[in-house]
């Protein structure tokens, strides 16, 4: 068996992942279906017995970026194939749907995902985002908008000028919510209202990151990490900025998700078994 200690410190071999998963698995129905441990045994007995062979024996390296440069590594890749966008996005467009036209702000806007749903619905778009290449891939996407370099703790809007936020996927890098919450209150007008998508914290907490597809594994992982807020810091948060909360949806791992995870190729029963019906998204509708 490889002695750990022997490996650098940001090193995972692929046998630990899968145990780790095996474990998650395990640990949602062992109590209430016990029945249900023996299979996940059964493949940890064959982890452990084929330990020093491909698959368990990959090591894969994992190397942490800040936002801005992973963003930028990212760019050309970022809008997919991603289980997060995935997920999120046909919810998030559905309820931007029912919104009226008007001036609308893409706060993190990366890509310009939403910027475009935005103008396709007749907004007049505004997106703000700290990374130069993402906001270079969003004006290609989206030529009619106004794209402009900032971060969410201070935007470069107007005060009482916005009908329509929207906010993707980034509050999870945030280490503070609350002067970001007070940003999309200052500059949204009274009545405006913030669509919000974030990861879960169930997710966060189960060591979800931010990672590039498309990655050799064998060159290195690399990630953005997904700082953790419960549900009950976004609350405090809304209540400080006074933005009142219309509807709160969760979407769930559903079976697209699950076999996008790196897991699935080897274990995926296993792999369906640990995610398939967890909390994945965080997605807030708002009202100043």
């Amino acid at each position: 068996m490889s002695d750990a200690g022997e490996r650098p410190d940001n090193v995972l071999l692929a046998g630990e992942f899968f145990l780790a998963i095996e474990g998650l698995a395990m640990l949602r129905t062992a109590l209430t279906n016990p029945a249900s441990a023996r299979p996940r045994m059964d493949e940890v007995r064959l982890v452990m017995d084929h330990w020093d062979e491909f698959p368990n024996s990959l090591q894969l390296p994992f190397v942490e970026h800040d936002v801005e440069d992973g963003y930028t590594r990212w760019s050309q890749q970022y809008d997919g194939p991603n289980p997060a966008i995935a997920r999120e996005q046909p919810v998030v467009h559905e309820v931007l749907a029912n919104l009226p036209a008007g001036t609308a702000l893409d706060a993190a806007c990366g890509t310009g995902r939403h910027a475009a749903e935005l103008a396709r619905l007749g907004h007049d778009v505004i997106g703000v985002d700290t990374t130069e290449a993402m906001l270079a891939v969003a004006r290609d996407k989206v030529p009619a908008g106004d794209f402009r370099v900032g971060r969410l703790e201070d935007l470069p809007v107007d005060d009482a000028s916005v009908d329509v936020l929207t906010c993707a996927l980034a509050l999870t890098h945030v280490p503070d919510l609350e002067p970001v919450l007070r940003e999309f209150a200052r500059v949204l007008k009274p009545g405006g209202q913030a669509v919000l998508s974030d990861m879960h914290p169930v997710s966060t907490l189960l060591g979800g990151i931010a990672a590039f597809p498309g990655a050799d594994l064998t060159q290195g992982i690399p990630y953005v990490r997904n700082l953790h807020h419960p549900v009950s810091s976004y609350l405090a948060a809304f209540r400080t900025a006074g933005l009142i909360v219309l509807d709160c949806i969760e979407p769930q791992a559903d079976e697209s998700v699950v076999r996008m995870q790196p897991s699935f190729a080897a274990i995926p029963d296993a792999t369906r078994a640990a995610y398939l019906g967890l909390p994945f998204l965080l997605i807030w509708r708002l009202q100043r």
